[in-house]
């Protein structure tokens, strides 16, 4: 009798490094998560043309951390997976004057742009300029607001509770009516009209959802509703309200990183 060739069979651990290697390239090619920002843009020279290999090095401004990369072939540059802070934006290349640009603020979700054109001269020439304020978030179609961790200190809530400013955003009705879990810090939203419990939290990039409670802000029986931080450990937060990445969550509603 024949031996029979039975399929093979992956190990456990070799399934749990694909599904690792799938979400970190998927990360990596949205360039943001639920707890980061990124940076791209293209540099070119005073013709217009674009300029491959320049150096980006960029540094956050608090923490002092810095990260490397090159342009591509053409001239664009994409740094993902930054924390959300104050950065300086420094391009160098051969034939060119150094140019940094400054006040550069990376917020969480979100993809700033920063293009230059740079100056012929020698590199030991410095060019400093500041970042203009992007109005229109032109690396995606995501639609949202974010809140900085000064506006939440200035705004006076009645129970501490971050999620009473939610309902400032476009599209957003916060629910008021149920005095009992307003006191408790927790309040149920609905987002473009869909029901609280498609709504999304997630705190650096990890779900505080009350799965058992189908989702909801508010307690519901037996199980508590949403983690409410103080708003004073807060450093920004950023309400999605439509066409976000499948990155940020399962759900329809809104996403709150």
């Amino acid at each position: 009798m024949k031996n029979r060739k039975f399929p093979y069979v992956r190990p456990v651990s070799q399934w749990v490094g694909i599904w690792l290697l799938v979400v970190f390239l998927a990360a990596v090619s949205f360039g943001q998560s639920a707890s980061t920002g990124a940076l791209t843009g293209t540099i070119t020279d005073p013709t217009g043309a674009v300029v491959p290999n320049a150096t980006i090095l960029v540094t956050n401004m608090g923490t002092n951390q810095s990260r490397t990369v090159v342009t591509d072939a053409s001239g664009v540059y994409r740094i993902p997976l930054l924390e959300p802070g104050n950065y300086r934006v420094r391009v160098t290349s051969g034939g060119f004057k150094t140019t940094d640009v400054t006040g550069v603020v990376l917020t969480v979700t979100e993809t700033a742009t920063v293009n230059r054109t740079l100056e012929v001269g020698a590199q030991a020439e410095q060019v400093t300029v500041e970042a203009s304020v992007e109005t229109v978030q032109v690396a995606s179609s995501t639609l949202g607001t974010t809140v900085t961790g000064a506006a939440i200190s200035s705004l006076p809530l009645s129970a501490r509770n971050f999620t009473q400013v939610l309902g400032l955003s476009a599209g957003v009705a916060v629910d008021v009516t149920n005095g009992a879990a307003f006191g408790r810090g927790s309040q149920n939203m609905s987002t473009n009209g869909a029901d609280p419990s498609k709504n999304n939290f997630q705190m650096d990039g990890v779900n505080m959802n009350n799965i058992a409670g189908s989702g909801n802000a508010n307690d519901n029986g037996l199980y508590t509703g949403i983690a409410v931080p103080s708003p004073d450990s807060l450093q920004e937060f950023k309400i999605q309200t439509s066409t976000y990445d499948s990155s940020f969550g399962r759900n329809p509603g809104a996403n709150v990183n």
